[in-house]
Order: C-alpha cells, then structure tokens, then sequence
C-alpha cells in the first residue's frame, strides 16, 4: 500500500514537472530523477525493520520477557504501565511503594511519568503520543473529585490534548493496590 502510494505521488509530482516543462529537453531529467526516487523508495521498502527495544532493567520484565517500550519505524509502543517506582535495587525491585495508599490521581501521575520514561529513551515526548489507553479498577473513582483530580493530571502531561485516549472499567489489576495501567503508541519522525 505505501510503495503504491509513493508511486502515484511520484507520477503526479512528473506529470506536474513535466506540464510546467512544456514537455521540452527538461522531460529527460525529470523522467531521470523520478526513476532515482523510485529506486530510493524500493531500496528503503526492501530493509528488513529495526525492532529498538527498552526496559528499566526489572525483575518483572525478565520474568515475563517482555520490554517497556519498543520502536518499530517510526512508531514507539509502550508497555502497560503500572503505578511502580521504575528505580530499582540489584534485583529489579522497586525501591519506594507508590502503590499502596495512593490516591488514583496518584497513581496515574505515576504510570504516565512512566510513559514519559519509556518515551524519553526514544527522544520523543508525551506530545507524540496519538493515544492512550488506561485500566481503571473498579475501585477507583468513585466520587466527581477522584475523577476531576485524574483530569488535571492527564491535563498536565497532555496540555494540547492531541492524543486519542480509552479508559477501561476492570475488575481487577496486577497488583492489591494497583487503581490504574496504562499503555500508549506514539509516533515520531524517523
């Protein structure tokens, strides 16, 4: 599908060129430098894509072999986030709790701090992110002032509000504690 898109708007860029051109000695040239950027978009098509994978180094993700984020293209896929310190001791723990006694709108400063983490190992930032998808357990925002607080936190991290965003009633995460995992995709220039 791209290398069809790449070519029709290559053959319109020529038919362009050459209807500017009158059609005189430059149509060589341009049928020349059309040709190079057909073999260019193949070249590029041909390579096998890079997989930049990254992890904070914890127990869990050796555990469960799977990486916080991983880049593909120009796309970065960040792994749920959970509401954990991402500073760990020699064996991949956490060093501090912030799960346990904390508020939702805590939690989720957290785990989109995480994200920030994920996406920061990349040279992107929470402004490339084109959506968000979070878990809510049930237990979480039971009341307006939960959610309004929740609000401001997105808003903070989010102010231009350019990304698509789902959140998603459960009945029960990873963790006793855990109110809220999120997960993104962003997209960045390669």
């Amino acid at each position: 599908m791209k290398q069809c898109i790449s070519i029709i708007a290559l053959i319109a860029m020529c038919a362009t060129l050459l209807s500017f051109s009158g059609c005189g000695p430059n149509e060589a040239a341009i049928r020349e430098i059309v040709r190079e950027e057909l073999i260019k978009d193949r070249e590029q098509q041909a390579k096998p894509l890079t997989l930049e994978k990254f992890g904070f180094g914890g127990a869990l993700e050796k555990e469960w072999s799977h990486a916080q984020g991983v880049k593909a293209g120009n796309l970065i896929f960040v792994s749920g986030q959970q509401p954990y310190d991402t500073n760990l001791d020699s064996k991949g723990m956490p060093l501090t709790d912030k799960e346990t006694g904390k508020s939702f709108d805590q939690q989720l400063r957290t785990v989109l701090e995480n994200i920030q983490k994920v996406l920061a190992n990349y040279g992107a930032t929470m402004d490339d992110v084109v959506f968000l998808q979070g878990f809510i357990d049930e237990r979480a925002g039971k009341n307006k002032a939960e959610f309004d607080a929740a609000a401001k936190v997105i808003s903070e991290f989010f102010p231009k509000g350019q990304q698509s965003m789902t959140f998603i009633s459960v009945d029960n995460l990873f963790g006793p504690e855990q109110l809220i995992e999120a997960n993104a995709i962003a997209v960045v220039a390669k």
